[in-house]
């Protein structure tokens, strides 16, 4: 039987696999309006990003058709939080390469941390953290 935590593991996953398969738009839908997404420090682009500059992040990645990319996800863990959130942790591994290019890199290790919260529209990404552990030098 499928519990809410797998649930938010299945919308962790979809994100990435929505980004992967040519279909970033659609992963602000996943985030709370004033959700926000950061890239820590090490990433290519460290910063946050916050409501609406989301959706607009997600479709720049989507009109990026000469890259490809494959997110791998695992080691997930999951946290009820003191305030009703729940955040599911996990570690995050990037491949990335130029279109027609079959000799992928690992672009970066990451640890992933969402933050979900229950909304009148259901659970959204109130936080998502991109936080590298390894990349390229």
């Amino acid at each position: 039987m499928a519990t809410q935590y797998d649930a938010l593991i299945a919308a962790t996953v979809k994100t990435f696999w929505l980004i992967d398969n040519g279909r970033a738009a659609e992963v602000a839908a996943f985030f709370a309006p004033d959700g926000s997404l950061t890239f820590g420090p090490g990433a290519p682009r460290p910063g946050t990003i916050t409501g609406p500059d989301i959706a607009a992040a997600m479709q720049a990645r989507q009109d990026d058709s000469a890259a490809v990319s494959r997110h791998v996800l695992t080691n997930f863990v999951v946290e009820p939080a003191e305030d009703g959130r729940v955040v599911v942790r996990s570690l995050m591994t990037l491949f990335r390469t130029a279109i027609g290019d079959f000799s992928p890199q690992v672009r970066t290790v990451a640890d992933l941390v969402d933050t979900f919260a229950a909304r009148p529209e259901g659970w959204k990404i109130v936080e998502r953290n991109i936080l590298p552990v390894f990349g390229l030098a």
